[in-house]
């Protein structure tokens, strides 16, 4: 029966041995064991923390040859070893039986890997080398043979090994493979022969430490180098393919698979191979190109389209994040073959080809489905469906207007038209091919609405679509002919006396009529066309104030306006404001610029900043819907404000809600108490009016005193108001 294998004896002698069989063949451990009355016992070993049951040890002594075990795992004949059966520790092993010339077995010499492996024929025959060392050891202990004649025998097994290790460099020169250690403490790297020849380095010119190696890495892969690094210090071993730049300025691929070691006495190093695979990645980036890519234009071919499509439908399913799809047919290519002849086909294809790449951006992937259809597929367009086909639409129309401008086909200028069809990926549950159906279908639409045409798979959303896109254009022509007014709300004291007005934007459409505020202000913020239009209404008040400046009836009124969040945060917004008041010579002291509470909860060191240079010139402040946001009272004490408006959503309830009666005097209190003015809007009836008054409100504005007038009505109005 085995026993288990007992506590390793020290053999000095065979440490070296150990450690040679192991580099030669690539793995971390290795082991001499001995067979005595019927145990078999450790000598010696090489990388081993401990030893589990002597099952394979016991096979290889039975043998006449080698045996080995790929993947104890997988092998029937040790399935119940406890290695195997438990948490396995050895899962490769091959064994060298050691038989003296008389048959006398004296024990084996062993090679360990916790992973399954495959050795070559060459690394074979070192085991049998090595083993006919060891064996001579074991046989020369036995029969105390002389120094002399163990030496011959060592000298001969040496001429051996010399010859394997000359075998073992030559096959490495051929298959462009190299070996390579570091001691992590000492931070040095040995590279063998082979590398320094395949790196382009001169014996001696290298510096033999990490750094010296990564500097030798091309850029952009010396993150990958560095992680694999940490992932054989964390795991044991890793494998990294990179670049290396060679000294004379080629650039090669390498393969470099590295695995952690211990070593007899001493702290754990690293070690492995690297090999030249240039030419192999060479071949598999022709095979992937051919495979996946366009040979005409170089773009991505349908089984790509195809593929990136699944990954993209599958990823809207789990993110709520969508695409589009967009196909393109070019109108007329089949006369322009036709007549032209298929060179200036292909030539038009791929310009097309590099003009869509243009339109897009760089991770969108724009593909050739074939002949004169092309896909493009967008991503991270909108979060909810109206933003992601608002999107698909703009990109769309940068491709019509990118294909719409004539080619040079050579000596030929030519001129076509695109068909576009759109399908969103908003997390309906489609497959691929009905995706690119309903893309195709859109795009036939297109052709039948004349060509050179832009058509949704959705008729509601190519509606809502046409009708967000003719709002923009509708804006950006009101712009251009001074299509907006202002309108102004008179403000009273507590006598009636109208001290101010606020004024209020107005657009007269020639079709819709008037268009409230609230519904195109939002608009003109994401058409990016806010400052502009703030701009016009800024001087548009200025212009007013100095106008009004000149009369003794209107000379005092201060006139308010309200600002976007976005214009507000705008980094040009101050010098929009300054550069207006120089311009136009109105008096800063008049202007009183009305901010919301949603402006200080975005960015309230911003707001204050803006605040106190504004102020520095005059500008008053108030608070426009206080009650309705969430202000901290710490930070109403650091604005500069003058003035607390009482939204009206308060005011009309007040005589019948008790909760906003009693916000409204709350928020009247408060202002007394950081000593600003108040006022509330939306005043309607003479009981809201009165309330008002009995808690100390001291401003008004709404239809109770006065409608929205036009500048002249204002005037009219103050001539006939007795001055104080």
């Amino acid at each position: 029966m085995i026993s288990r294998i007992n506590e390793p004896v020290p053999a000095p002698q065979f440490s070296n041995l150990l450690r040679l069989a192991a580099d030669l063949c690539g793995v971390p451990m290795a082991l001499v064991t001995s067979y005595t009355d019927g145990k078999i016992t450790v000598e010696c070993q090489h990388g081993i923390n401990s030893v589990a049951d002597s099952g394979f040890c016991a096979q290889a002594l039975l043998q006449d040859d080698l045996l080995e075990v790929r993947d104890a795992s997988q092998d029937l004949r040790f399935r119940d070893l406890p290695q195997v059966r438990g948490a396995p520790f050895i899962r490769f092993y091959l064994g060298a039986p050691l038989i003296s010339p008389t048959g006398h077995r004296f024990g084996t010499l062993g090679l360990l890997d916790v992973r399954p492996r495959t050795i070559d024929s060459a690394q074979r025959e070192h085991l049998r080398t090595l083993a006919h060392q060891v064996m001579i050891h074991m046989e020369l202990r036995r029969q105390h043979k002389s120094l002399e004649e163990l030496a011959r025998e060592l000298d001969l097994a040496n001429r051996r090994l010399a010859e394997q290790a000359e075998h073992l460099n030559q096959a490495q020169h051929i298959a462009h493979v190299g070996s390579w250690k570091y001691l992590i403490h000492d931070d040095h790297l040995v590279l063998s022969d082979e590398i320094l020849r395949m790196y382009g380095l001169a014996p001696g010119e290298f510096s033999e430490t990490m750094r010296a190696f990564i500097d030798l890495v091309h850029p952009e892969d010396r993150l990958a180098v560095e992680s694999a690094k940490d992932a054989v210090l964390r795991f044991g071993h890793a494998t990294v393919q990179c670049r290396i730049v060679r000294t004379d300025g080629e650039v090669r691929y390498f393969e470099i698979i590295g695995q952690m070691f211990m070593h007899d006495g001493g702290p754990a190093y690293m070690a492995g191979t690297t090999q030249d695979i240039t030419d192999k990645k060479a071949v598999e980036d022709k095979i992937r190109q051919l495979a996946y890519y366009d040979q005409l234009t170089g773009l991505p071919n349908r089984r790509f389209v195809l593929d990136r499509i699944d990954r993209l439908t599958a990823i809207r399913r789990r993110v709520a994040h969508d695409g589009a799809v967009l196909f393109i047919d070019l109108d007329n290519f089949k006369t322009l073959n036709d007549t032209h002849g298929h060179d200036k086909g292909d030539m038009l294809l791929k310009q097309v080809a590099q003009r869509l790449l243009s339109s897009v951006r760089q991770y969108d992937c724009v593909g050739r489905f074939g002949g004169d259809e092309f896909v493009v597929l967008l991503e991270l367009i909108g979060d909810d469906a109206l933003d992601g086909a608002t999107h698909a639409l703009q990109v769309a129309k940068k491709v019509l207007n990118a294909l719409n401008t004539p080619f040079q086909l050579d000596t030929l200028p030519y001129t076509t038209t695109p068909s576009i069809g759109i399908a969103l990926i908003d997390g309906e549950m489609l497959s691929t091919g009905e995706l690119l159906k309903r893309a195709d279908m859109a795009m036939y639409q297109a052709k039948a609405e004349g060509r050179n045409a832009i058509c949704f798979f959705n008729p509601n959303m190519q509606n809502a679509v046409n009708a967000r896109a003719a709002l923009e254009a509708d804006l950006r022509q009101a712009l251009a002919e001074h299509a907006f007014y202002l309108e102004y709300q008179p403000q009273v004291d507590e006598t009636g006396h109208i001290n101010g007005v606020e004024a209020l934007l107005r657009w007269q459409h020639p079709q819709r009529g008037r268009v409230p505020p609230s519904e195109f202000v939002p608009f003109a913020e994401e058409f990016g066309m806010i400052m502009e239009i703030g701009g016009w209404l800024v001087r548009e008040a200025c212009r007013q104030l100095v106008q009004w400046a000149h009369a003794t009836a209107t000379q005092d009124l201060v006139l308010s306006i309200n600002v976007s969040a976005r214009q507000f945060h705008h980094p040009a917004f101050v010098s929009q404001i300054t550069e207006t008041l120089a311009d136009t010579g109105a008096n800063p002291s008049r202007l009183k610029i009305e901010i919301t509470e949603s402006m200080l909860i975005r960015n309230f060191d911003d707001t204050r900043k803006k605040m106190m240079v504004l102020k520095e010139l005059g500008i008053r402040f108030a608070l426009d819907d206080f009650g309705t946001g969430y202000s901290s009272l710490a930070y109403l004490q650091q604005l500069p404000l003058d003035q607390l408006k009482i939204d009206q959503t308060f005011v009309h309830h007040v005589m019948t809600n008790k909760n906003d009666a009693a916000i409204t005097r709350s928020i009247i209190s408060l202002a007394h108490n950081l000593g600003l003015s108040v006022i509330a809007e939306g005043v309607e009836t003479e009981e809201q009016h009165q309330f008002l008054a009995r808690e100390g409100c001291g401003h008004y504005q709404g239809f109770l005193y006065h409608e929205p007038l036009t500048a002249r009505m204002v005037e009219v109005r103050m001539d006939d108001t007795p001055h104080h």
